[in-house]
This record gives C-alpha cells, sequence and structure tokens, in this order.
C-alpha cells in the first residue's frame, strides 16, 4: 500500500521524531501521519534507554544520530520532553540538519547540575524497580491525571502500549548543545507543568522562536498539527533559500 505521502510524489526532506521519557515511536503516530501527507519521510528511533538497563543519554544520542546520518537531507529533528535532551547530543555537527525542533523541553546552557534522584524517589507515580529502572504509574496516568482527557485514539493507543521503564543512567547530566549553531524551534503548552517559570523566561530571553500553545506537556497528542506545521515551514523555509 502507497502512503499518502508517497501517492503524493517524491519524498521531500526528513524528519527525525525522538520520543520522550516512558513513551515509544507509536507516540508520534499523529504527527507521522500529517507528515506522511506532505512527503516528508518520517524516522522515529527507539531510544535504547528504554530497553537496557545500562542505556543513558549518549547511548540515546548514538541511536538518535545514526537515524539523522539515515535520513536525506534538509532533516528536521524533534525532540518530546527528555527527546529534547537526546536531540541536543545527537545533532551536534550533523551538517544535514536543518533545524531542531523541542517539543515541552527548553535547551538551556549547561550548569553544575550533579546526580539528584531524589524526584524520582519522592514521587509518589514514580515506581522504581530493583533493576535500576523506573517508571510511571501507568494506572494513575491514564485514569486519574492527564491521560483521562486524552482524545479516544489516544487513550486506545496508550492502554495498548503502556508507558516503559526508562534507566535511571538517563539522569546523568550531559551537554547537550547543538542548538547553540543549528536554528531551534521551542513549542510549549502554556499550562505545561513539567516547565519551570525559570526555563520559559530563559527561552522567551535567549531564543527567537518560541511558541506558546493553548495546551499542556502532551502536545504530540494533542496538537500534533503544530509539531508538524513546524517541520514543514522548516522544511520549505529551507528550500526556499
Amino acid at each position: 500500500m502507497v502512503s499518502g505521502g508517497e501517492a503524493s510524489g517524491r519524498r521531500r526532506g526528513s524528519a527525525v521524531l525522538v520520543h520522550g521519557r516512558w513513551g515509544n515511536p507509536g507516540d508520534w503516530q499523529w504527527v507521522k501521519r500529517l507528515l506522511d501527507n506532505q512527503a516528508v519521510h518520517v524516522s522515529a528511533p527507539d531510544l535504547p534507554s528504554h530497553r537496557l538497563i545500562s542505556a543513558g543519554l549518549a547511548e540515546d544520542a548514538n541511536d538518535v544520530r545514526a537515524a539523522i546520518r539515515s535520513c536525506s537531507a534538509p532533516v528536521v529533528v524533534v525532540g518530546w520532553s527528555y527527546g529534547g535532551k537526546v536531540i541536543g547530543l545527537a545533532a551536534e555537527e550533523e551538517s544535514s540538519v536543518i533545524r531542531l525542533i523541542y517539543v515541552a523541553d527548553v535547551p538551556m546552557p549547561p550548569g553544575d547540575e550533579a546526580d539528584d534522584l531524589s524526584w524520582i524517589q519522592d514521587d509518589p507515580h514514580l515506581i522504581v524497580r530493583d533493576d535500576g529502572m523506573f517508571v510511571l504509574d501507568d494506572d494513575w496516568w491514564l485514569n486519574e491525571e492527564a491521560g483521562a482527557t486524552f482524545p479516544p485514539e489516544v487513550v486506545d493507543h496508550l492502554r495498548r502500549n503502556p508507558r516503559r521503564p526508562i534507566s535511571l543512567a538517563t539522569i546523568r547530566p550531559q551537554a547537550s548543545t547543538a542548538w547553540r549553531t543549528i536554528p531551534t524551534t521551542v513549542l510549549l503548552g502554556r499550562d505545561d507543568r513539567l516547565v519551570s517559570d525559570e526555563e520559559r523566561r530563559w527561552a522567551s530571553d535567549n531564543l527567537s522562536d518560541v511558541r506558546f500553545l493553548e495546551s499542556d506537556h502532551f502536545l504530540a497528542f494533542r496538537q500534533p498539527e503544530a509539531i508538524s506545521d513546524a517541520v514543514i515551514e522548516a522544511r520549505d523555509a529551507d528550500s526556499a533559500r
């Protein structure tokens, strides 16, 4: 079967979509569908930190870098939440990448962060396993928290694909700085409680393309059009140059 993007003609450019913490590549299906219709080749790597206890941010970035290099230029790289940390490492010095799009995450200069795991231990809705992985309480998230308000198609996907444990190795700080040299767009929900006021202020003061949307942290589920539009805009702007 030929997809909508292939039916419309030759693929023009690529998008690498990087899922968030506890997620999976299928979380991007609504964005992918829209990009397919615009003849964009989509790669959505499965981060190794969600499959291997020893894998952390560096290993995730290596897999995403390989995905970037396998795509035809121009390449737009999108990271959702934790995925933003990954793309900031993976896209460093990758000449095919024309834009980074941070979804529900803000790229910031590296600080003096320590390996502070207290927030994990203190959150009653996080489950820490004996094998060194941790995961969100799926029942709580879907039935009592944000998941209870997702569209039915999204809820069906999430029930069939529960949130996955992620390695504690991903918490180790590592500078993600590709955004310093690659044009960057930041998409933030106005009601996103996981992005701090400090991060919002820094983004507004230091980045040229910050877009606030009427949503929460889950933009890929609630407003996939905003993400696909940003990808197409970047591709078309590059084609016009």
